[in-house]
């Protein structure tokens, strides 16, 4: 039973005259077996192989069961009409048709099982030429109603080791030098929540009154989230280089790599609209150049030493085909995936400045789509037909970056060590996604300050009328540079040397202080530049949550 107090009105006031209880439980249980046999052996001095062979399996289980009664003291619901035919009535009534009490209940369980059979095996001869392969035979139960249960993945590999050649024993520059590739096929079997994807569901589509006795009946329907659906595969290739110089000091690998993503496993909307489902898309294309070096030293006998290390990562990504018919497309909103295009870019108009008068409206392209006043977005007619419709829309942005890149730096003096890891991301937008709505009367951006508010005021910055809806349509004016560098990780210790330790009879001690996401230096508007989503939709900011800053202070002790 709630009461609150008005300060105006003496006594209490009873706001909910309701007695409750619930109880839920849930189980979780998990299993997994690795069942793994490996043979070595060295031929001759030169002839190395290995063999591995073996049997994995996972199983997962979860079952929920949740109850809740209730007493309702002073509320009073409607009675079922009692009439001499039948009717179809619509109702939300408890099945008992009680006017005081009500029970609510639900229960859901799940398993999932994934077995695979494996096979390695790996050849050198005499550490210079190098080869590996492997085989897998993968199931899945998430499949199993459609006959896509199993699926066969392989790979393959080949290295030289240059530096073992007699022919660079004689210089003294190249400590490590190798080149290498591969090719493979990997699979993933990730249906997200959807744990029976390949079997009907149901759904509650109402209750109804039937017969005399008026009982109360629920309605279901089934929901086919498929009708086939099979593993998603990834089919990549990679060449690079490997190489270590001046004694070992510094690392540079560079590499190569083209991957092709065949049959996605998307969650989409369905063609009717009525219910998602899950759909095996068509071929996606990654592919770019990874880059990482590192540069460890020490200065001179002090016992100081650091280390410098970075990587660079390219990503060029397009869509090769959806699978579907030629020149179909996937909308999640203003995302749009299309063959030729990278995936999930933003679709919309191009904006070319604000109207500022009836004869500048007058002037320009018409528009087909929105009626538009002086103070609104004017949008750019990209297919220069002369007007101004939903052939305009074009490519406005996308949420992939051109390129990712990390540095770290760590050092060491006498005990103390001190690190710092960063990151960031360059050549992507963001959707401000949350900036959209037409219900947002106040707490506006400061930059709507400058908002257009009579002729020659602004012409990037829409009239503040929630009532224009050419101002909410998708378009430039919603993008955001994306790009972003992060303090990920900041942490400085202490490890008390053994001369004090030997006294307190410890085998080690450090004390340390770490900082998580101490810093983001961003350009969009939103609380963080790193926004996530699906397959076919993501960048879009809708609000979301800023990664938190977490302070650590700890201590190690080994006894």
């Amino acid at each position: 039973v709630v009461y609150f107090y008005n300060p105006d009105i003496p006594g209490k006031e009873n706001v909910q005259d309701r007695q409750s209880i619930s109880q839920v439980k849930s189980t979780e249980y998990a299993a997994q077996g690795d069942h793994i046999l490996t043979y070595q052996n060295t031929f001759d001095d030169v002839h190395s192989l290995t063999v591995m062979g073996g049997i994995t399996t996972n199983y997962r289980e979860f079952s929920l069961l949740e109850g809740e009664r209730s007493e309702l003291l002073d509320k009073i619901y409607f009675s079922v009409p009692n009439d001499n035919y039948d009717k179809w009535w619509l109702t939300a009534l408890n099945s008992d048709g009680a006017k005081n009490q009500y029970d609510t209940d639900k229960n859901h369980q799940w398993r999932r099982f994934t077995m695979s059979y494996l096979l390695r095996g790996l050849y050198s001869y005499d550490n210079r030429y190098l080869l590996n392969g492997s085989f897998r035979r993968d199931g899945s139960s998430v499949f199993r109603g459609v006959g896509n249960t199993w699926e066969n993945f392989y790979s393959f590999g080949t290295a030289w080791v240059v530096s073992e050649e007699d022919f660079m024993k004689e210089q003294r520059v190249i400590d490590y030098l190798k080149l290498k590739g591969s090719w493979g096929v990997l699979g993933t079997e990730n249906t997200g929540r959807s744990v029976y994807p390949t079997y009907p569901e149901l759904t509650s589509v109402g209750s109804a009154v039937f017969g005399p006795n008026e009982n109360i009946i629920p309605g279901y329907t089934k929901i086919y989230n498929v009708q086939d659906l099979k593993w998603e595969k990834t089919y990549s290739w990679e060449a690079g280089i490997e190489i270590n110089l001046l004694n070992q000091r510094l690392r540079i690998e560079p590499v190569y790599y083209n991957k092709r993503t065949k049959d996605i496993i998307v969650l989409l909307d369905s063609r009717g609209g009525a219910f998602n489902s899950l759909e095996n898309l068509g071929d996606i294309e990654n592919k770019g150049l990874e880059l990482t070096a590192l540069w460890n030293d020490k200065i001179g006998e002090s016992g100081f030493t650091y280390s410098v290390g970075a990587n660079l990562t390219s990503i060029k990504n397009k869509v090769l085909s959806l699978g579907r018919d030629e020149g179909d497309a996937i909308y999640e909103g203003m995302a749009r995936t299309v063959a030729g295009y990278p995936i999930a870019y933003f679709y919309g108009y191009q904006v070319n400045g604000i109207y500022q008068n009836n004869e500048d409206i007058r002037q320009s392209e018409p528009n087909n789509v929105f009626a538009v006043k002086p103070g609104d977005l004017k949008f750019k007619d990209v297919n220069g037909d002369g007007k101004i419709d939903q052939d305009d829309r074009t490519m406005i942005g996308k949420p992939t970056p051109d390129y990712t890149y990390g540095l770290n730096v760590n050092l060491a003096y006498r005990g103390f060590d001190f690190g710092v890891d960063m990151m960031g991301v360059y050549g992507n937008e963001v959707y401000r996604d949350w900036d959209t709505s037409s219900f947002a009367q106040f707490n506006y951006l400061t930059k709507r300050m400058n908002r257009w508010n009579g002729e020659g005021t602004s012409n990037w910055e829409p009239i503040l009328d929630p009532s224009r809806a050419i101002n909410r349509a998708y378009s430039s004016y919603y993008i955001e540079d994306g790009s972003f560098f992060r303090l990920r990780n900041l942490q400085l210790g202490y490890t008390f040397p053994g001369s004090l330790l030997d006294k307190l009879y410890l085998k080690s001690l450090r004390i340390y202080a770490n900082v998580q996401n101490l810093k983001t230096w961003h350009k969009n508007t939103g609380y963080t530049p790193e926004i996530g989503g699906s397959a076919v939709r993501s960048g879009i900011d809708g609000g979301t949550y800023p990664m938190p800053a977490i302070y650590t202070f700890g201590l190690n002790l080994t006894f």
